[in-house]
Formats: structure tokens, C-alpha cells, sequence
């Protein structure tokens, strides 16, 4: 599969997805790393590898920085996802945006930071 669909960008959780986008957008990231940014337990965060490994998302590599521990890597199909979803993403910006007059932006933007900052903070 080269390329990813619909089904694809609906079939995702919401944790598959952060590990998606942050696999494509970083590299040689610890697997520790991505538990800590994601907030889930290494137990956790392996059963999803594991799935995401067997659909064919992406694969764990030993790390260039220290072969010891373990980094991960999409495969063609996971680079495919991780392009039709920021592709996904723009379009639904774009979408939300057109509504908006000039001031309304940079409102949503202080909004959504204020969210993003007191959830951030959780306990």
C-alpha cells in the first residue's frame, strides 16, 4: 500500500496518530522519549507499537546515537499516512479559516493556546 486513505485517517486513535506524526517528524527519538511526550507507560506504549509495526506503519531501529536503545522509523506506507494527514490537517485549517474575518485568527490562535496551555498542565 503506497498510499493512505480515508479509512486510513479514520481507523487511527487518537495516541496512533501522535506516534504517527511524531515518528515522521523527528528522527532518532527514543522510544523512552515518546512515552514521556505521550504520558502513556512503556507496557502501553509497546502493545501499540506492536500493532502499528504489524499494519505496517512503521518499524523500531536501533538508535544512530546509541545502538542500544531503540528509535522509530515509517515505513512507505507510514510516510503515505503521515503526508495525506498533514495534507488532511492543512485542508481543515484552510476550511476553518475562510469563515473567519481578519481579527478572528488571531483570536482562535490566543484561544487555543490558553487551552493547550492549561492542558498541558494536567495532574
Amino acid at each position: 500500500m503506497n498510499s493512505a486513505t480515508a479509512e486510513d485517517l479514520a481507523g487511527r486513535s487518537p495516541v496512533e496518530l501522535r506516534i504517527l506524526l511524531l515518528a515522521g517528524s523527528t528522527q532518532d527519538l527514543p522510544l523512552s522519549a515518546y512515552a514521556e511526550a505521550l504520558h502513556l507507560p512503556k507496557s502501553t506504549l509497546t502493545s501499540i507499537l506492536q500493532r502499528l509495526e504489524r499494519q505496517g506503519y512503521l518499524h523500531r531501529m536501533p538508535r544512530e546515537t546509541d545502538r542500544r536503545s531503540a528509535c522509530l522509523t515509517l515505513t512507505e506506507q507510514g510516510v503515505a499516512f503521515y503526508h495525506t494527514y498533514l495534507a488532511y490537517q492543512q485542508n481543515l485549517g484552510e476550511r476553518i479559516l475562510h469563515g473567519l474575518n481578519r481579527e478572528e485568527p488571531q483570536q482562535l490562535m490566543a484561544l487555543l493556546q490558553k487551552i493547550q496551555s492549561y492542558m498541558v498542565r494536567r495532574p
